[in-house]
């Protein structure tokens, strides 16, 4: 069965009271991402058709999810997913230093990143990774890193993104 996410969006009628505007099943889409919603730097919001990251003053509420390793994997295949990666994000500027692992960047944003289920670990440019468990959360303030899937489930996580000004 495929995983869905539901998402309730609420507004307010022109007397102030709250009402619900929507109530949706968000699926999977590109990069393993199910994109909640977005606001710009104005106020308005929408939950569909979302670039990859907020405009800046903007937010993105994200839910990602990473496959578990596959130890089949042939190094091409790796290579292909890498290259999917940084196409799917759409910014080159994002991948930098990748001596690390082939999948380390940067983003323009200061995430709010928690872990929902899952093993993984973040990996920096100095430092051994740092193992995560469900419920810790990670400030990212765009630097370069990558996440490493350690166990044989995949990974959640719930991720706001802020557009840096």
């Amino acid at each position: 069965m495929e995983r869905t996410f539901r998402r309730i969006v609420t507004c307010a009628d022109a007397d102030g009271r709250s009402s619900v505007a929507g109530d949706t099943r968000i699926g999977e889409g590109e990069l393993g991402n199910f994109n909640i919603w977005m606001t710009d730097p104005e106020g308005g919001g929408r939950g569909e058709h979302l670039p990859f990251f907020p405009p800046p003053g903007g937010t993105i509420c994200r839910i990602v999810r990473l496959p578990s390793p596959d130890p089949a994997m042939k190094q091409e295949d790796f290579a292909g997913l890498v290259e999917a990666f940084f196409a799917g994000v759409g910014s080159p500027e994002c991948r930098r230093d990748t001596s690390r692992h082939p999948l380390m960047h940067v983003t323009p944003t200061t995430d709010y990143i928690m872990l929902l289920e899952g093993d993984v670990s973040l990996l920096l440019d100095k430092g051994d990774p740092i193992p995560l468990h469900p419920f810790d959360v990670v400030v990212q303030r765009a630097t370069n890193h990558a996440w490493l899937v350690t166990g044989e489930r995949p990974v959640v996580f719930v991720a706001v993104m802020a557009g840096r000004h």
